[in-house]
């Protein structure tokens, strides 16, 4: 960017003295085309600017100063040095300029772009699912101020001409550029605009399933799983749950079928479940004979 458009942007001028070919200038300011003084001639005795193909303003010795149309009231010509003055510029003086010099055509012509300033912009963004990618777009309403140049700043860092939008993802190295704000302005011919409020985007590193967490849950369910099938292969080959059995599962009884391993023992007493039942039996008959006797 040149240090004369720098200028422009960092100081606005209440009058803006071109004589470039293609100017573009704010509305409302004032402009100043100033023929090259070689092409002058020693002796002028006629001037005439025209915007397009319409009159703007005349000058002629015998005849004196006439202004057209919208000049009207705003409009100053030199009969010394042909320069030309508009104030209050309006979105219609946009358009091409030329002069002429005692009827002569000079070459040099000027397009004149009448725009409006760049609005404060607002920053918009668009992520992936994972949060791990956005896109960040300036906006703001550009009718009338183009062309426009957008400038982007991260945190504290330098201001970066950039897009009008921007990618902030995940870098290759592993880190993400996630922890700063983003701001951004726009900038025309014109002038420089206001800078956008801040934005803080906060990015996932891999989103929430990881490789670590997907790992995780694997060995998890997988353990689940085998569990889940060892109580259900022992049920199966033995008959019974392997909280009733009494051996331990290293030990051979633990795998044998209930049939093959006969009458469980009562751990608390020594005594084996089928002996309990015959002396409960024998318990009964003693009693059923008692009450017998006594009838």
């Amino acid at each position: 960017m040149s240090i004369t458009l720098l200028t422009v942007f960092l100081v606005e001028a209440i009058i803006c003295t071109i004589s470039g070919e293609q100017l573009y200038i704010k509305v409302g300011k004032d402009l100043v085309l100033m023929p090259d003084k070689s092409t002058v001639p020693d002796s002028i005795t006629s001037i005439l600017w025209k915007h397009g193909k319409n009159k703007a303003a005349e000058w002629d010795k015998d005849f004196g100063l006439d202004i057209y149309g919208a000049f009207k009231e705003r409009t100053t010509l030199d009969q010394n040095t042909g320069e030309l003055r508009i104030s209050g510029l309006k979105k219609s003086d946009s358009g091409v300029y030329s002069v002429e010099f005692n009827s002569k055509l000079l070459d040099r012509t000027y397009t004149l772009s009448v725009i409006k300033s760049v609005p404060k912009p607002t920053i918009t963004s668009s992520c992936n699912a994972n949060l791990t990618s956005c896109i960040l777009t300036c906006e703001g309403d550009t009718t009338d101020a183009e062309p426009v140049t957008y400038s982007w700043k991260m945190g504290e860092g330098a201001w970066e001409f950039l897009d009008k939008q921007r990618n902030v993802s995940k870098n290759g190295t592993g880190k993400s550029t996630n922890s700063y704000k983003y701001s951004c302005k726009m900038n025309n011919s014109a002038g420089e605009g206001e800078v956008s409020e801040p934005v803080e985007l906060v990015l996932g590193s891999d989103g929430w399933l990881t490789k670590a967490r997907l790992f995780g849950i694997s060995v998890f369910v997988l353990a689940i799983a085998g569990v889940l099938l060892f109580i259900i292969g022992h049920r199966a080959k033995t008959g019974v749950w392997f909280f009733e059995k009494e051996s331990m599962p290293w030990k051979g009884e633990f795998w044998k079928h209930q049939r093959e391993v006969g009458p469980t023992t009562d751990t608390s007493n020594g005594v084996s479940a089928s002996t309990e039942e015959a002396l409960a039996r024998k318990n009964y008959h003693k009693d059923d004979s008692v009450n017998n006797s006594v009838l």
